[in-house]
């Protein structure tokens, strides 16, 4: 069974990180501030974007458990059928860096990252509430204390999103997601005045936490981990009682959604031939808009032509 807010918040997490590569990392020679992430101790909008993407994620991974369970396979087949996906994920995304590497000198790490964080967070997720919760503060304040050591920071930052370390400390994200997947598939629509609360507390408790530890979305640290969860479950209360209880979807977000892989897939060559042709940070910000606007109607169009040959 799917959830259509499940693949409409996915696909808004898609579409927002495409927007971001294209509009900020590709094409414009001065991007806009507003837009511009990783950027140490500045908190932007632009942070949300993977971490939208790896909650969603965790959701999934709890989605998918429940109905190969709800199907008659044992939950060791159903958490194997997770792990393997994943692998071949990762397999994908470090393919995919060789060939970018090779070709124009460049790592994404994107797929990796994700990937990863979804394989570490599996080791978890057969512990209790509170043993999550547990680790996941454990985990972040001994990442966070070893990026505060100028040695140990100038590697990890050296990779995106911190590298294979950084997506230890991601995983806290793709597990929070678990959790609420978890708590929703118990009590489905009255969950979102707690969902509202969790979010809240969490996005207060990364902004104070900010004050004492270095806020850093490029290495993951537990700042960024706990205050972009939080705006994570806050928009799933928003994009649940649009899609579900208001009845407002969009076909083109939820095929988005469903064909997360393949828009990732093809953002490899789009940053090779920008690179290769003497694009990259070479627009306006209007030449890039368009662009950016041509590139994800031409993803939509991909991501529509999947559906259609997999339904034939």
């Amino acid at each position: 069974m799917r959830y259509r807010w499940v693949d409409v918040y996915r696909g808004i997490a898609v579409l927002f990180m495409v927007l971001l590569h294209f509009f900020v990392n590709i094409f414009p020679s001065d991007p806009l501030p507003l837009l511009v992430y990783s950027v140490r101790s500045v908190i932007s909008i632009g942070d949300m974007a993977i971490a939208l993407f790896l909650f969603i994620s965790g959701v999934s991974i709890c989605v998918s458990i429940y109905n190969r369970k709800k199907g008659g396979v044992s939950e060791e087949d159903a958490i194997k059928h997770v792990l393997i996906r994943y692998s071949k994920i990762f397999a994908l995304g470090f393919l995919l860096d060789i060939v970018l590497i090779a070709s124009v000198q460049r790592i994404w790490w994107v797929l990796e990252a994700i990937s990863m964080s979804g394989l570490f967070a599996m080791f978890f997720i057969c512990f209790s509430d509170n043993m999550k919760i547990l680790a996941i503060l454990v985990v972040g304040l001994c990442y966070s204390y070893l990026t505060s050591i100028p040695a140990a920071y100038a590697l990890l930052s050296s990779f995106p999103n911190g590298g294979l370390l950084g997506s230890i400390s991601l995983s806290s994200i793709v597990l929070i997601g678990y959790m609420s997947g978890e708590y929703f598939m118990k009590r489905k629509k009255n969950a979102l005045p707690s969902f509202a609360k969790l979010g809240i507390l969490l996005t207060l408790a990364g902004f104070l936490l900010s004050r004492f530890i270095e806020y850093d979305r490029n290495v993951g640290t537990l700042p960024y981990v706990l205050l972009s969860s939080g705006f994570c479950v806050l928009f799933l209360v928003l994009v649940y009682w649009v899609v579900e209880l208001k009845g407002i979807s969009s076909g083109i977000l939820e095929d988005f959604g469903k064909s997360a892989l393949l828009v990732f897939v093809l953002n490899y060559p789009v940053l090779i031939l920008a690179i290769l042709l003497g694009f990259e940070k070479s627009f306006r910000i209007e030449q890039s808009a368009l662009v950016t606007v041509v590139l994800i109607l031409l993803l939509i169009v991909a991501s529509k032509l999947r559906k259609r040959f997999k339904k034939d």
